[in-house]
C-alpha cells in the first residue's frame, strides 16, 4: 500500500502572501544561510514515511547556484525547479517501471522560489520511484 502526503504552497507573484517581508515562520523554516529573496530551499530526504525518519539527508539549494548551495548538482536541480515553475508536485523526470516493493522515502523542500514561499512534502513508494520522479532534484 502506498501512502502519499503532499503539501505545496506557492503564492502567486504579487499576491498579499508575497508582498512585504517574509513572515517569521518562513524565515525559521528556511534555515540559516538561505537567501531572503530569489530561490533558496532547504531540501531533505528521509528513508521512511516521515521527514524525520532515520537520519534525513539535507541539502541547501540556491538558484542560481551560489556559495550557500550544498546540493551536489545545483545547475540541474535549478533547471528542474524552473521547468515546473516551482511546483515540485509536477516533476516527472524519467517515467518508467520500478518494482512495487514498499520501502518509502519522504522528501521535503522549504524556503522561497523566486521570492514566493514554497513548502513541499511527499512520500514516494521506494527509492526508484523517488529518483524517476524527481531526478537530480532530490538525489543527494
Amino acid at each position: 500500500m502506498l501512502l502519499t502526503t503532499v503539501l505545496l504552497t506557492a503564492a502567486p507573484a504579487g499576491s498579499a502572501a508575497t508582498a512585504g517581508a517574509a513572515p517569521a515562520s518562513l524565515a525559521s523554516a528556511t534555515g540559516a544561510g538561505l537567501p531572503a529573496v530569489g530561490t533558496g530551499l532547504r531540501l531533505t530526504v528521509a528513508h521512511g514515511e516521515t521527514p524525520v525518519a532515520g537520519t534525513p539527508h539535507v541539502a541547501v539549494l540556491a538558484c542560481p547556484p551560489g556559495g550557500t548551495t550544498t546540493h551536489p548538482d545545483p545547475v540541474t536541480a535549478c533547471h528542474l525547479l524552473d521547468s515546473v515553475n516551482g511546483d515540485l508536485g509536477r516533476l516527472d523526470v524519467d517515467p518508467g517501471p520500478c518494482n512495487q516493493v514498499y520501502d518509502p522515502y519522504t522528501v521535503t523542500a522549504s524556503g522561497t522560489y523566486r521570492g514566493r514561499p514554497l513548502t513541499f512534502q511527499h512520500t514516494y513508494g521506494n527509492h526508484c520511484v523517488l529518483l524517476r520522479t524527481t531526478g537530480a532534484f532530490f538525489d543527494f
